[in-house]
Protein backbone atom coordinates (compact mmCIF):
# COMPACT_ATOMS: atom_id res chain seq x y z
CA UNK A 1 0.00 0.00 0.00
CA UNK A 2 1.84 3.15 -1.17
CA UNK A 3 0.10 6.92 -0.43
CA UNK A 4 2.97 8.78 -1.55
CA UNK A 5 4.94 9.18 1.97
CA UNK A 6 8.15 7.98 3.21
CA UNK A 7 6.16 5.97 6.06
CA UNK A 8 3.54 4.45 4.16
CA UNK A 9 1.96 2.87 7.80
CA UNK A 10 -1.90 3.73 8.18
CA UNK A 11 -0.97 5.03 11.68
CA UNK A 12 1.43 7.52 9.95
CA UNK A 13 -0.81 8.67 6.93
CA UNK A 14 -3.99 9.53 9.86
CA UNK A 15 -1.19 11.41 11.79
CA UNK A 16 -0.24 12.77 8.84
CA UNK A 17 -3.80 13.93 7.76
CA UNK A 18 -4.70 14.62 11.91
CA UNK A 19 -1.75 17.38 11.98
CA UNK A 20 -2.66 18.79 8.45
CA UNK A 21 -6.34 18.78 7.45
CA UNK A 22 -7.87 18.33 10.46
CA UNK A 23 -6.28 20.64 12.55
CA UNK A 24 -6.66 23.46 9.76
CA UNK A 25 -10.16 22.70 10.35
CA UNK A 26 -9.75 23.18 13.86
CA UNK A 27 -8.02 26.69 13.36
CA UNK A 28 -10.94 28.00 11.03
CA UNK A 29 -13.49 27.25 13.70
CA UNK A 30 -11.30 28.46 16.52
CA UNK A 31 -10.65 31.98 14.27
CA UNK A 32 -14.45 32.28 13.55
CA UNK A 33 -15.78 31.87 16.59
CA UNK A 34 -13.24 34.23 18.26
CA UNK A 35 -14.44 36.96 15.60
CA UNK A 36 -18.18 36.37 16.68
CA UNK A 37 -17.16 36.35 20.44
CA UNK A 38 -16.75 40.34 20.98
CA UNK A 39 -17.74 40.77 24.18
CA UNK A 40 -15.05 38.46 25.50
CA UNK A 41 -11.59 39.98 26.33
CA UNK A 42 -8.52 37.76 25.36
CA UNK A 43 -5.07 38.50 27.30
CA UNK A 44 -2.17 36.97 26.09
CA UNK A 45 0.81 36.84 27.91
CA UNK A 46 4.23 35.84 26.74
CA UNK A 47 7.93 36.42 28.23
CA UNK A 48 10.84 33.98 28.85
CA UNK A 49 10.12 33.41 32.60
CA UNK A 50 7.10 33.95 34.80
CA UNK A 51 4.49 33.29 32.18
CA UNK A 52 2.45 30.34 33.70
CA UNK A 53 2.57 32.10 37.17
CA UNK A 54 1.07 35.44 35.71
CA UNK A 55 -1.39 33.91 33.46
CA UNK A 56 -2.49 31.42 36.50
CA UNK A 57 -2.65 34.86 39.09
CA UNK A 58 -4.53 36.67 36.50
CA UNK A 59 -6.94 33.97 36.01
CA UNK A 60 -7.08 33.63 39.57
CA UNK A 61 -8.16 37.40 39.95
CA UNK A 62 -10.63 37.59 37.39
CA UNK A 63 -12.07 34.08 38.23
CA UNK A 64 -13.58 35.71 41.31
CA UNK A 65 -16.47 37.48 40.00
CA UNK A 66 -15.92 36.63 35.97
CA UNK A 67 -16.64 33.59 33.63
CA UNK A 68 -12.68 32.92 32.56
CA UNK A 69 -11.33 30.48 30.19
CA UNK A 70 -7.69 29.66 29.80
CA UNK A 71 -4.68 27.40 28.98
CA UNK A 72 -2.65 25.18 32.02
CA UNK A 73 0.91 25.53 31.09
CA UNK A 74 0.29 23.80 27.72
CA UNK A 75 0.82 26.90 25.51
CA UNK A 76 1.33 25.79 22.11
CA UNK A 77 -0.71 26.69 19.22
CA UNK A 78 -2.49 23.42 19.71
CA UNK A 79 -4.03 24.30 23.11
CA UNK A 80 -5.21 27.98 21.77
CA UNK A 81 -7.33 26.70 19.48
CA UNK A 82 -8.58 23.99 21.73
CA UNK A 83 -9.23 26.84 24.22
CA UNK A 84 -10.75 29.41 21.40
CA UNK A 85 -13.00 26.71 19.70
CA UNK A 86 -14.43 25.03 22.96
CA UNK A 87 -15.34 28.92 24.96
CA UNK A 88 -18.46 28.87 26.27
CA UNK A 89 -20.01 31.70 24.65
CA UNK A 90 -20.76 33.54 27.58
CA UNK A 91 -16.98 33.79 28.49
CA UNK A 92 -16.17 37.47 29.83
CA UNK A 93 -11.73 36.73 29.97
CA UNK A 94 -9.89 34.39 28.00
CA UNK A 95 -6.26 34.27 29.62
CA UNK A 96 -3.78 32.65 27.54
CA UNK A 97 -0.27 31.64 28.01
CA UNK A 98 1.56 32.44 24.73
CA UNK A 99 4.54 30.64 24.18
CA UNK A 100 7.68 31.17 21.46
CA UNK A 101 7.93 27.11 21.25
CA UNK A 102 11.08 25.36 19.67
CA UNK A 103 10.02 27.13 16.18
CA UNK A 104 7.87 30.29 15.82
CA UNK A 105 4.27 30.11 15.97
CA UNK A 106 3.20 33.10 17.78
CA UNK A 107 2.43 35.33 14.85
CA UNK A 108 0.29 32.94 13.71
CA UNK A 109 -1.32 32.11 17.40
CA UNK A 110 -1.99 36.16 17.58
CA UNK A 111 -3.67 35.94 14.43
CA UNK A 112 -6.18 33.49 15.43
CA UNK A 113 -6.58 34.91 18.92
CA UNK A 114 -6.70 38.79 18.00
CA UNK A 115 -5.66 39.60 21.55
CA UNK A 116 -7.27 43.01 23.78
CA UNK A 117 -4.16 42.84 25.84
CA UNK A 118 -0.90 41.11 25.45
CA UNK A 119 1.36 41.26 28.56
CA UNK A 120 5.51 40.48 27.89
CA UNK A 121 6.83 39.53 31.29
CA UNK A 122 10.83 39.62 30.18
CA UNK A 123 12.97 38.73 27.56
CA UNK A 124 16.16 36.59 27.72
CA UNK A 125 17.55 33.63 25.96
CA UNK A 126 15.29 30.65 25.46
CA UNK A 127 15.30 27.96 23.34
CA UNK A 128 18.52 28.41 22.35
CA UNK A 129 18.97 26.13 19.30
CA UNK A 130 16.47 28.15 17.62
CA UNK A 131 16.23 32.04 18.56
CA UNK A 132 20.38 32.54 20.10
CA UNK A 133 20.09 35.73 20.81
CA UNK A 134 17.65 37.91 23.10
CA UNK A 135 16.37 40.24 20.13
CA UNK A 136 15.54 37.03 18.15
CA UNK A 137 12.73 36.13 21.26
CA UNK A 138 11.92 39.79 21.15
CA UNK A 139 11.12 39.46 17.84
CA UNK A 140 9.41 36.43 17.90
CA UNK A 141 7.54 37.68 21.12
CA UNK A 142 6.68 40.68 19.89
CA UNK A 143 3.87 39.50 17.32
CA UNK A 144 1.42 39.22 20.08
CA UNK A 145 1.76 43.38 20.74
CA UNK A 146 1.39 43.51 16.99
CA UNK A 147 -1.68 41.88 16.64
CA UNK A 148 -3.21 44.34 19.41
CA UNK A 149 -5.72 47.34 18.18
CA UNK A 150 -5.73 50.42 18.69
CA UNK A 151 -8.35 50.00 21.67
CA UNK A 152 -6.26 47.39 22.81
CA UNK A 153 -3.22 47.71 26.09
CA UNK A 154 -0.26 46.57 25.80
CA UNK A 155 1.37 46.09 29.42
CA UNK A 156 5.15 45.86 29.00
CA UNK A 157 7.95 45.38 31.46
CA UNK A 158 9.46 48.59 32.53
CA UNK A 159 12.96 47.34 33.42
CA UNK A 160 13.46 45.05 30.24
CA UNK A 161 14.72 47.14 27.45
CA UNK A 162 13.57 44.65 24.24
CA UNK A 163 9.99 44.47 26.10
CA UNK A 164 9.92 48.11 26.15
CA UNK A 165 11.07 48.32 22.69
CA UNK A 166 7.81 46.28 21.22
CA UNK A 167 5.99 50.01 22.12
CA UNK A 168 7.04 50.89 18.77
CA UNK A 169 5.34 47.90 16.89
CA UNK A 170 1.84 48.55 17.94
CA UNK A 171 -0.40 51.25 17.90
CA UNK A 172 -2.42 50.51 21.81
CA UNK A 173 -2.47 52.16 24.32
CA UNK A 174 1.14 51.10 26.56
CA UNK A 175 0.94 50.17 30.06
CA UNK A 176 4.36 49.71 31.94
CA UNK A 177 5.18 47.59 35.32
CA UNK A 178 8.49 47.30 37.33
CA UNK A 179 10.95 48.78 39.53
CA UNK A 180 11.59 51.66 38.07
CA UNK A 181 10.42 55.21 39.30
CA UNK A 182 8.26 55.85 36.47
CA UNK A 183 7.16 52.55 35.82
CA UNK A 184 3.12 53.14 35.66
CA UNK A 185 2.59 50.08 38.13
CA UNK A 186 5.75 50.09 40.35
CA UNK A 187 6.53 46.69 43.33
CA UNK A 188 8.16 48.82 46.55
CA UNK A 189 8.93 47.10 49.34
CA UNK A 190 9.39 43.83 48.77
CA UNK A 191 10.33 41.75 52.06
CA UNK A 192 10.51 37.97 51.75
CA UNK A 193 10.51 34.94 54.89
CA UNK A 194 9.59 31.45 54.71
CA UNK A 195 6.23 32.47 57.29
CA UNK A 196 4.99 35.66 55.27
CA UNK A 197 5.88 34.41 52.04
CA UNK A 198 6.13 37.85 49.18
CA UNK A 199 5.57 40.82 50.19
CA UNK A 200 5.08 44.08 48.48
CA UNK A 201 3.52 47.46 47.61
CA UNK A 202 2.26 48.07 44.14
CA UNK A 203 1.53 51.71 43.62
CA UNK A 204 0.94 54.02 40.60
CA UNK A 205 -2.40 55.22 38.67
CA UNK A 206 -3.74 56.18 41.88
CA UNK A 207 -3.24 53.12 43.41
CA UNK A 208 -1.19 52.05 46.86
CA UNK A 209 -2.00 48.60 47.99
CA UNK A 210 -0.15 45.94 50.30
CA UNK A 211 0.20 42.87 48.72
CA UNK A 212 0.93 39.32 50.44
CA UNK A 213 1.28 36.12 48.15
CA UNK A 214 1.97 32.82 49.56
CA UNK A 215 5.22 32.67 46.99
CA UNK A 216 8.53 31.22 48.04
CA UNK A 217 10.98 34.26 46.58
CA UNK A 218 11.32 37.66 45.98
CA UNK A 219 11.84 36.93 42.26
CA UNK A 220 8.01 36.17 41.88
CA UNK A 221 7.20 40.00 42.32
CA UNK A 222 7.27 40.36 38.91
CA UNK A 223 4.19 37.58 37.99
CA UNK A 224 2.63 39.25 41.16
CA UNK A 225 2.86 43.11 40.03
CA UNK A 226 2.01 42.09 35.86
CA UNK A 227 -0.99 39.81 37.22
CA UNK A 228 -1.95 42.70 39.70
CA UNK A 229 -1.30 45.60 36.70
CA UNK A 230 -3.52 43.96 34.41
CA UNK A 231 -6.40 42.78 36.86
CA UNK A 232 -6.71 46.79 37.51
CA UNK A 233 -6.90 47.91 34.12
CA UNK A 234 -9.47 45.57 33.50
CA UNK A 235 -11.53 46.99 36.32
CA UNK A 236 -11.12 45.05 39.00
CA UNK A 237 -11.48 46.38 42.47
CA UNK A 238 -8.60 46.45 44.43
CA UNK A 239 -9.93 44.73 47.27
CA UNK A 240 -10.71 41.58 45.13
CA UNK A 241 -7.53 41.60 44.19
CA UNK A 242 -5.64 41.72 47.07
CA UNK A 243 -8.10 38.93 48.39
CA UNK A 244 -7.44 36.74 45.66
CA UNK A 245 -3.58 37.24 45.44
CA UNK A 246 -3.26 36.03 49.12
CA UNK A 247 -5.42 32.67 48.15
CA UNK A 248 -3.27 31.31 45.55
CA UNK A 249 -1.44 28.66 46.37
CA UNK A 250 1.34 28.68 43.48
CA UNK A 251 2.50 26.13 41.09
CA UNK A 252 3.41 23.24 42.67
CA UNK A 253 6.56 22.56 40.55
CA UNK A 254 7.55 26.17 41.03
CA UNK A 255 8.98 26.72 43.89
CA UNK A 256 6.54 24.65 45.66
CA UNK A 257 7.15 24.29 49.59
CA UNK A 258 6.54 21.23 51.02
CA UNK A 259 7.49 20.46 54.67
CA UNK A 260 8.11 16.89 55.84
CA UNK A 261 6.48 15.71 59.25
CA UNK A 262 9.80 15.80 61.59
CA UNK A 263 12.03 16.33 58.81
CA UNK A 264 12.98 18.65 56.03
CA UNK A 265 10.91 21.34 54.50
CA UNK A 266 11.78 21.15 50.34
CA UNK A 267 11.30 23.76 48.18
CA UNK A 268 10.57 21.77 44.40
CA UNK A 269 11.37 24.34 41.22
CA UNK A 270 11.87 21.19 38.95
CA UNK A 271 9.35 22.17 36.11
CA UNK A 272 12.26 24.40 34.02
CA UNK A 273 16.10 25.37 34.88
CA UNK A 274 16.95 27.93 32.14
CA UNK A 275 20.55 28.89 32.46
CA UNK A 276 19.37 32.58 32.61
CA UNK A 277 17.11 32.41 36.00
CA UNK A 278 19.34 29.39 37.48
CA UNK A 279 20.40 31.77 40.32
CA UNK A 280 16.93 33.10 41.24
CA UNK A 281 15.61 30.56 43.46
CA UNK A 282 18.95 29.82 45.54
CA UNK A 283 19.00 32.92 45.79
CA UNK A 284 15.60 32.77 47.90
CA UNK A 285 17.31 30.13 50.21
CA UNK A 286 19.56 32.48 51.09
CA UNK A 287 17.12 34.31 52.64
CA UNK A 288 15.73 32.07 54.73
CA UNK A 289 16.73 30.56 58.45
CA UNK A 290 17.45 26.54 58.45
CA UNK A 291 19.26 24.64 60.57
CA UNK A 292 20.99 23.79 57.51
CA UNK A 293 20.65 23.94 53.36
CA UNK A 294 20.85 21.68 50.62
CA UNK A 295 20.50 22.43 46.92
CA UNK A 296 20.21 19.85 44.58
CA UNK A 297 21.15 20.44 40.95
CA UNK A 298 20.08 18.70 38.26
CA UNK A 299 19.56 19.33 34.32
CA UNK A 300 20.05 23.07 32.71
CA UNK A 301 18.59 24.24 29.97
CA UNK A 302 18.75 27.06 27.44
CA UNK A 303 22.14 27.92 27.13
CA UNK A 304 24.89 28.17 24.82
CA UNK A 305 28.79 27.77 24.37
CA UNK A 306 29.99 24.49 26.56
CA UNK A 307 27.96 22.17 28.81
CA UNK A 308 30.19 22.63 31.14
CA UNK A 309 29.62 26.61 32.24
CA UNK A 310 25.73 26.13 32.99
CA UNK A 311 26.74 23.84 35.67
CA UNK A 312 29.76 25.03 37.10
CA UNK A 313 28.24 28.40 37.78
CA UNK A 314 25.64 26.79 39.31
CA UNK A 315 27.27 24.77 41.49
CA UNK A 316 29.31 27.16 42.49
CA UNK A 317 26.68 29.63 43.46
CA UNK A 318 24.99 27.47 45.36
CA UNK A 319 28.20 26.94 47.12
CA UNK A 320 27.93 30.08 48.49
CA UNK A 321 23.96 29.51 50.09
CA UNK A 322 24.03 26.10 51.09
CA UNK A 323 25.98 23.94 53.62
CA UNK A 324 25.56 21.21 50.64
CA UNK A 325 25.45 20.81 47.07
CA UNK A 326 24.55 17.44 44.87
CA UNK A 327 24.58 17.46 40.96
CA UNK A 328 22.45 14.33 39.95
CA UNK A 329 21.41 13.03 36.76
CA UNK A 330 23.60 12.11 33.26
CA UNK A 331 24.90 15.78 33.96
CA UNK A 332 26.27 15.09 37.69
CA UNK A 333 29.89 15.18 35.98
CA UNK A 334 29.60 18.24 34.27
CA UNK A 335 30.33 20.62 36.88
CA UNK A 336 33.99 21.88 37.37
CA UNK A 337 34.27 22.42 41.52
CA UNK A 338 37.26 22.61 43.66
CA UNK A 339 36.01 19.99 46.26
CA UNK A 340 39.17 20.09 48.37
CA UNK A 341 38.98 24.38 49.16
CA UNK A 342 35.16 24.56 49.95
CA UNK A 343 33.73 24.32 53.05
CA UNK A 344 30.16 22.69 51.68
CA UNK A 345 29.89 19.61 51.18
CA UNK A 346 29.89 18.15 47.21
CA UNK A 347 29.01 15.26 45.95
CA UNK A 348 27.93 14.46 42.34
CA UNK A 349 25.23 11.11 41.86
CA UNK A 350 24.02 9.57 38.70
CA UNK A 351 21.07 8.14 39.58
CA UNK A 352 18.32 10.09 41.35
CA UNK A 353 17.43 6.54 43.54
CA UNK A 354 20.97 7.25 45.42
CA UNK A 355 20.60 10.66 45.62
CA UNK A 356 16.85 10.10 47.54
CA UNK A 357 18.25 7.74 50.05
CA UNK A 358 21.21 9.81 50.31
CA UNK A 359 18.33 12.42 51.51
CA UNK A 360 16.30 10.40 53.19
CA UNK A 361 18.99 8.82 55.68
CA UNK A 362 21.17 12.13 56.34
CA UNK A 363 18.19 15.29 56.41
CA UNK A 364 18.02 17.36 59.25
CA UNK A 365 14.45 18.03 60.73
CA UNK A 366 13.76 21.67 59.48
CA UNK A 367 16.50 21.73 56.78
CA UNK A 368 15.91 22.72 53.68
CA UNK A 369 16.58 20.90 50.98
CA UNK A 370 16.28 22.96 47.45
CA UNK A 371 15.51 20.92 44.34
CA UNK A 372 16.30 22.70 40.98
CA UNK A 373 16.37 20.96 37.59
CA UNK A 374 14.39 20.73 34.15
CA UNK A 375 11.20 18.47 34.48
CA UNK A 376 13.09 15.38 31.96
CA UNK A 377 14.94 14.47 35.65
CA UNK A 378 11.75 14.30 37.55
CA UNK A 379 13.49 15.63 40.98
CA UNK A 380 10.08 15.27 42.57
CA UNK A 381 10.58 11.92 43.17
CA UNK A 382 13.15 12.63 46.18
CA UNK A 383 10.39 14.27 48.09
CA UNK A 384 8.10 11.46 47.59
CA UNK A 385 10.45 8.72 48.71
CA UNK A 386 10.85 10.68 52.13
CA UNK A 387 6.88 9.95 52.45
CA UNK A 388 5.46 7.13 50.32
CA UNK A 389 6.88 4.23 48.43
CA UNK A 390 8.19 4.75 45.25
CA UNK A 391 9.04 2.34 42.88
CA UNK A 392 9.26 4.54 39.14
CA UNK A 393 12.57 5.58 38.75
CA UNK A 394 12.99 5.55 35.07
CA UNK A 395 15.96 8.21 33.93
CA UNK A 396 13.50 9.50 31.07
CA UNK A 397 9.81 9.04 30.74
CA UNK A 398 8.82 10.85 28.36
CA UNK A 399 5.72 12.58 30.26
CA UNK A 400 5.61 16.42 30.61
CA UNK A 401 3.36 16.35 33.88
CA UNK A 402 5.01 16.39 36.98
CA UNK A 403 4.87 12.64 39.09
CA UNK A 404 2.13 14.25 41.33
CA UNK A 405 -0.05 14.51 38.23
CA UNK A 406 0.79 11.20 36.65
CA UNK A 407 0.28 9.36 39.92
CA UNK A 408 1.74 5.87 39.32
CA UNK A 409 5.27 6.23 40.77
CA UNK A 410 4.33 3.13 43.25
CA UNK A 411 4.47 1.34 39.97
CA UNK A 412 7.79 0.29 38.41
CA UNK A 413 7.86 2.54 34.81
CA UNK A 414 7.48 -1.13 32.75
CA UNK A 415 4.07 -1.53 34.31
CA UNK A 416 3.43 1.94 33.44
CA UNK A 417 0.23 1.91 30.70
CA UNK A 418 1.11 3.47 27.19
CA UNK A 419 -1.75 5.36 26.18
CA UNK A 420 -3.15 8.12 27.83
CA UNK A 421 -6.42 7.20 28.64
CA UNK A 422 -5.50 3.96 30.36
CA UNK A 423 -2.53 5.59 32.78
CA UNK A 424 -5.33 7.98 33.85
CA UNK A 425 -7.80 5.31 34.38
CA UNK A 426 -4.79 3.28 36.30
CA UNK A 427 -4.21 6.22 38.46
CA UNK A 428 -7.83 6.72 39.60
CA UNK A 429 -8.27 3.03 40.89
CA UNK A 430 -5.17 3.35 42.16
CA UNK A 431 -6.37 6.11 44.56
CA UNK A 432 -2.73 8.24 43.57
CA UNK A 433 -3.56 11.60 43.40
CA UNK A 434 -5.19 11.58 46.89
CA UNK A 435 -2.27 9.08 48.47
CA UNK A 436 0.33 11.93 46.95
CA UNK A 437 -1.63 14.56 49.17
CA UNK A 438 -2.17 12.71 52.29
CA UNK A 439 1.87 11.72 51.80
CA UNK A 440 2.21 15.83 51.76
CA UNK A 441 0.14 17.34 54.13
CA UNK A 442 -1.22 20.70 54.45
CA UNK A 443 0.79 23.52 52.91
CA UNK A 444 -0.86 25.87 54.83
CA UNK A 445 1.79 26.73 57.54
CA UNK A 446 4.10 27.65 54.75
CA UNK A 447 4.25 31.11 53.33
CA UNK A 448 0.59 31.90 54.80
CA UNK A 449 0.78 35.44 54.24
CA UNK A 450 -2.82 37.43 54.29
CA UNK A 451 -4.15 40.25 51.99
CA UNK A 452 -1.90 42.40 53.85
CA UNK A 453 0.96 41.05 53.52
CA UNK A 454 1.14 39.98 57.74
CA UNK A 455 1.70 36.52 58.50
CA UNK A 456 -1.14 34.56 60.54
Amino acid sequence: MRFGYKDSSLRSVVRRWRQSYLFEAKVAVAARKRRFMKNMTVIGITGSSTKSTTTEILRHILSQNHRVVGNDFDNGLNTIVRILKNAPLNSEFAVLEVAAGKTPQIERGARIMRPDVAIVTMIDLEHYSAYRTKEAVAHEKGHLVEALPASGIALLNADDDHAMAMAGRTAARIVTFGLQANADYRAQDIPFDLRNGLRMRVSGHGYDLPIGANLFGRHFYLPVLAAVACALEMGVSPEIVQRAVASYAGIIDRCGVFPVSSGPVFVMDTRKAPFHSIKLPMDALAEIDAPRKTIVIGQIGDYGGTSAKPYTVAAKHAATVADRVFMVGPTAGKARFDEANSSCEFARFGDLRDLAGHLKETALAGEAILLKSASNLHLERAVLALQTDVNCWAETCGRDSNCFSCGLYMLPFHDHPHGERAHKKLAKQLGAKSAVRSALGSRKDICPGNGNGVGK
